[in-house]
């Protein structure tokens, strides 16, 4: 299989196989107010590269990409298995879609750059996105837990995140896997203690 040199974000030009500049046609494109970069309608974007270095800066744009789509659109978790993982992986402009073995490449890729993570662990289908990592997380609830003279009360992790306080926080409806993960930040700094309950929305947490 030949290579193909995979053009930058912002590029306007491309490499053919013998080495010839051309120009594309290439054109950012909006959808429901989200903007896909001009790569995106590449379509040898969507079939990974064999070089490693080509495949590299293939798989760090890709990694971009992912996590400014999942900020915008606020998707935290990803299922590679099912027919439609997601909006960003599938250009039906293009008939082209990221498969699941270069999807499992790409998640792997990023799990190692602690941009996702397995959930749960040692598994290779379902992923939790890190548009903002579980520290971060941990850092919002806290300072809104402070400024609202809440420490050292006990909330539910139901309350936390689904309560009617929490419809105005950027943590509303956080999924459990990326809560717990969040918590589990405070508590190794010693600004919260877990509680054990009924149920995974029965369990607790205090606020020191």
């Amino acid at each position: 299989m030949g290579e193909t040199t995979i053009p930058e974000a912002s590029s306007s030009t491309r490499k053919t196989q013998q080495g010839e500049i051309i120009p594309t046609s290439l054109e950012s494109i909006e959808k429901d107010g989200f903007i896909f970069p001009s790569i995106w309608n590449f379509p040898p974007f969507f079939t990974l590269q064999p070089n490693l270095s080509t495949r590299s800066h293939q798989l760090d744009l890709w990694s971009s990409l992912v996590l400014s789509w999942a900020r915008f659109r606020k998707v935290f978790m990803i299922n590679v298995e099912v027919i439609d993982p997601g909006e960003v992986f599938i250009n039906k402009d293009i008939d082209r879609r990221l498969q699941t073995t270069s999807l499992k490449t790409l998640m792997l890729h990023m799990t190692e750059r602690n941009q996702a993570a397995p959930d749960p662990p040692k598994q290779t289908s379902v992923y939790l996105l890190y548009w903002r990592k579980p520290d971060e997380w941990g850092g919002i609830i806290y300072d809104w837990i402070t400024e609202n003279g809440m420490n050292n009360t006990i909330l539910t992790w139901y309350e936390l995140t689904d309560g009617d306080l929490a419809h105005t926080t950027e943590f509303y409806q956080l999924p459990l896997p990326m809560l717990r993960r969040a918590l589990d930040t405070l508590v190794r700094k010693g600004k919260a203690q877990l509680l054990q309950g009924e149920g995974e929305t029965g369990e607790g947490v205090r606020f020191l």
